[in-house]
């Protein structure tokens, strides 16, 4: 069967040999570091204890000198030997040494020191401490400078400087640092040329694989399976982990080609359910229950009493009509959450003169909590819709800033008209929302703190209806709210006069606001 070969440019193989020869290279580079200061360190090590020895036996040479010359354990008496202390120490190897004075100054010695490089060891000497500088005059020697204070008795009498060739020591440390980067180069290419191997051999059968299944793809998107191709997955070849995933995955396509045709069917029907909303349902139950529960529990109350106790039967009669009458409400509302407006009749409405009415209509409800509604429309906002459900919305959004407003505060409304499209905001002054009480607001049965209202049986339906309303109206509804501050309802609908079709704009958040909002930044 002809297939259509696909390279990757940054397929798994490359992936894994990028990914090794960057680690190899990493630890070569780190196992070379580790060995040149380990070697190098070594040597270093070696050097201080022969200099160490030499310092030890050429303070008790001086000494016996000044036992010998009957000098005094100074300086003058270090002076008066310091050619005694040539003739010395000469036979001690036949390096290069001067004695110097504790100024640094030459007085004698087998020969004159040359500078070759630095003289720090001179300088920490001349401060009473023994020291000495390795340095490399060609690619292929090395230099020993050792500066030791002869101190006897806690007195300084002088310095003795020695230069000494380790050239062979340093040439020995460096053919063994050469043979261990030889031996583990070697190693590593070993190692590196097994796992490509390796590696290669591993992922053939994922190529293989890899392009079976791509033509599968291409048979289900024809609703069809080619059973050929089924064989030659089936016939691997491997007994391993691949080979098993080779032989699953062409039961898988055999049970997939049974079951097309069912899924196929049943698309639309999977579509739906996914598409319903299980919170909302659960919400409903719940606030159905609930006065259900009170309704039956007084039922059961009274008929057990028998109506020998009247104010029970009172009570329990006024239970039961108020929560009757709230779950009749309840349903109204749910009735209300239905696409019944797409077959109204569209007519033009001017929601200032519409947001006036409702204004005066709830005038009195305001005055009860020392509120007060006013109004600020400098013109006509002519919009297309129905104005009963237009109303009803206007009308939820100030009942709340009723219920939730500050006490001895107004409720201001006001609109404006930008860019053909239509805004009016409600806006009052309160406790205000939370970004997250802002976002879940609109939710069906979700409600703020009843703590913070001033009436008591809210369904938590009401926003949710508005946001339907203005969906039904091709419009949206937002909130924006500075907790303590002040908290402003907007609605936005496509104006009478604006002949363009609605779309949504850019930059819409979840509440159905925008990044302008059509009102001035004073005005928010």
């Amino acid at each position: 069967m002809p297939r259509n070969r696909k390279t990757y440019r940054f397929g798994i193989r490359r992936q894994m040999v990028l990914i090794f020869l960057a680690v190899f290279l990493a630890g070569g580079l780190i196992l070379s570091g580790i060995i040149h200061a380990r070697l190098q360190q070594n040597l270093e090590d070696q050097i201080t204890r022969e200099l160490q020895g030499r310092q030890e036996n050429t303070l008790i040479y001086i000494r016996q000198l000044l036992m010998l010359h009957n000098a005094n354990n100074d300086e003058e008496g270090y002076l008066q030997i310091a050619e005694s202390i040539v003739q010395e120490l000469r036979g001690l190897g036949g390096r290069s040494f001067s004695v110097l004075d504790t100024q640094g100054n030459y007085l004698s010695g087998n020969s004159q020191v040359p500078e070759e490089g630095s003289r720090e060891d001179l300088e920490l000497a001349l401060k009473g401490d023994a020291a000495f500088s390795m340095i490399y005059p060609e690619g292929d020697s090395m230099v020993v400078y050792f500066s030791m204070p002869v101190v006897i008795e806690d007195r300084s009498l002088g310095i003795i400087r020695y230069r000494m060739d380790t050239t062979a020591q340093f040439v020995q440390v460096r053919q063994s640092e050469r043979l261990v980067y030889q031996t583990t180069a070697f190693v590593y290419a070993l190692t590196f040329l097994l796992l490509a191997f390796f590696i290669n051999r591993l992922l053939v059968p994922v190529w293989k694989l890899t392009e079976i299944s791509r033509q599968v793809v291409q048979d289900l998107s024809r609703n069809e399976v080619d059973m050929q191709m089924l064989a030659q997955l089936a016939d691997s070849g491997r007994r391993d982990e691949v080979g098993e995933l080779s032989r699953n995955f062409s039961v898988m396509l055999e049970m997939i080609d049974t079951q097309f045709k069912n899924m196929q069917e049943d698309k639309e029907r999977i579509i739906s359910l996914l598409g319903s909303r299980q919170e909302f349902y659960n919400n409903m139950t719940h606030e159905l229950k609930t006065p259900l529960t009170t309704i039956r529990g007084y039922a059961q109350l009274m008929e057990a009493d028998g109506g020998q106790d009247s104010e029970l039967t009172s009570k329990g009669l006024a239970q039961i009509l108020a929560e009757s009458a709230r779950m009749h409400q309840m349903v109204l509302q749910l009735l209300e959450m239905s696409d019944k407006s797409i077959y109204m009749e569209r007519k033009l409405v001017d929601l200032a003169a519409v947001s006036r009415s409702v204004a005066q209509a709830l005038e009195i409800k305001a005055e009860r909590y020392n509120m007060k509604i006013e109004t600020d429309f400098q013109e006509e906002l002519l919009v297309w819709g129905v104005e009963d459900r237009l109303r009803q919305v206007l009308i939820n959004l100030v009942d709340n800033a009723i219920k939730y407003g500050e006490g001895q505060s107004a409720i201001h409304m006001d609109g404006v008209r930008k860019k053909g499209i239509v805004w009016l905001a409600v806006r009052n002054r309160g406790k205000g929302l939370t970004p997250q009480e802002q976002r879940k607001v609109f939710e069906p049965f979700y409600r703020v703190d009843k703590n913070y209202s001033r009436e008591q049986g809210s369904s938590g339906l009401g926003l949710s209806i508005c946001r339907k309303i203005m969906e039904e109206h091709q419009g949206s509804i937002g909130v924006k709210s500075r907790p303590g501050v002040q908290t402003i309802f907007y609605i936005r609908l496509k104006g009478a006069a604006a002949e363009a079709s609605f779309r949504k704009p850019r930059g819409q958040d979840a509440c159905g606001g925008t990044e302008s909002d059509g009102f001035s930044e004073k005005e928010r």
